[in-house]
């Protein structure tokens, strides 16, 4: 075996310890199929495919790689600090911004949206906070484009007057609206901007500062250039944003900033418990988690998109495996697209890791 094999091979030793260590023959099985995974995203970065990929295990990468352009117009090669648009990604962190209020006494998931909006009618009086986290709210998607600089009183008056989609707490409706409703309450409740908030108490903690929009300190010749239908589309800065961040269609809901290895870094450092103590992390699990068909124990996949940028994080939490893939070009070269290719290869690490825990 080449040096470069033998030492990547120690590195899976070390990374998946449990136990008892695996073998190098072990190690050598999951290195076969991270090179699996290394040829799809090569013959993909050849159709022009762009990205970063990060794959981890027990908080150790095992693959972290760039493919592709960041910015092809200027020949510059993707790199793995990119920064990108995380796109609804920004659901978990808002989630986890409301359940650390609820954790400093400050609010509870049963409260009603009227205790913070009094505007609100009659037919929305029952949906609670705990709806609006699980999108059973009744209420619609989004008012508008992304990059309408819209005010929250703008969006507050739209989703209060809508006409509800289903009764509250029954069927799950997919809401940015809901979400942009959120970060106006972790605003009231906190007493300060949603961004600054949720960068003192959820980002900070994870020693993720590069996550966010404004205070995260992101330029546009940092973030990777997004392209659909092989024309250029732009960096997230490229449209508009007012001064402290994306208008509040995206506010709460989607728009941040952030590298792939901070967005896997935070759902590390949230399992970790570095973040939400035991009881919220519980509560955070109980709607945003569930049973991995493929390898067992609790799981969760997010992805996030805006058609151009395509975000997807998949956890294997109880096995400590997990995936962070970003994309800056639209379908079919995508992050959820690609993920179908590898998907497989995937789950045959978790399982191997899997193994060498039990």
């Amino acid at each position: 075996m080449c040096s470069r094999a033998r030492a990547t091979a120690v590195l899976l030793a070390g990374s998946f310890a449990g136990s008892m260590a695996p073998s190098l023959a072990w190690a050598q099985t999951v290195e076969a199929h991270l090179d699996a995974i290394r040829e799809v995203l090569r013959d993909r970065e050849a159709e022009g495919m762009n990205g970063v990929i990060r794959i981890s295990a027990n908080n150790r990468d095992l693959l972290h790689e760039a493919y592709g352009a960041l910015d092809r117009e200027a020949g510059r090669a993707m790199t793995v600090d990119a920064g990108f648009d995380i796109g609804s990604l920004v659901k978990p962190i808002t989630a986890v911004a409301v359940l650390r209020l609820e954790e400093l006494g400050l609010l509870s998931t049963r409260d009603r949206l009227s205790m913070y909006f009094p505007q609100t009618p009659p037919d929305k009086a029952d949906i609670t906070i705990w709806h609006l986290l699980t999108h059973r709210a009744g209420l619609p998607d989004i008012f508008g484009g992304d990059y309408d600089v819209v005010s929250r009183g703008w969006v507050l008056e739209r989703a209060l007057a809508a006409e509800l989609l289903g009764p509250p707490g029954i069927e799950e409706r997919y809401s940015n609206a809901g979400y942009s409703l959120l970060a106006m309450i972790i605003e009231d409740v906190s007493g300060v901007p949603f961004e600054e908030f949720v960068r003192r108490e959820v980002l900070l903690p994870a020693e993720t500062p590069e996550l966010g929009y404004v205070l995260a300190g992101w330029s546009a010749d940092r973030l990777a250039v997004g392209y659909r239908g092989g024309r250029r589309w732009g960096t997230p800065l490229d449209h508009a944003w007012a001064d402290d961040g994306p208008g509040w269609n995206l506010r709460g809901n989607g728009g941040m900033l952030g590298t792939a290895e901070s967005m896997g870094r935070w759902y590390e450092a949230l399992f970790d418990g570095d973040i939400l103590g035991s009881e919220a992390l519980e509560e955070y699990y109980g709607f945003d988690a569930g049973e991995s068909q493929s390898a067992g124990g609790r799981a969760l996949a997010h992805a996030g998109g805006n058609g151009v940028f395509n975000t997807l994080q998949v956890s294997w939490i109880d096995h400590d495996v997990h995936l962070t893939f970003f994309t800056s070009v639209s379908r079919p070269l995508n992050a959820e697209s690609v993920w179908e290719e590898i998907r497989d290869d995937v789950i045959e690490i978790v399982r191997l890791r899997a193994a060498a825990g039990s």
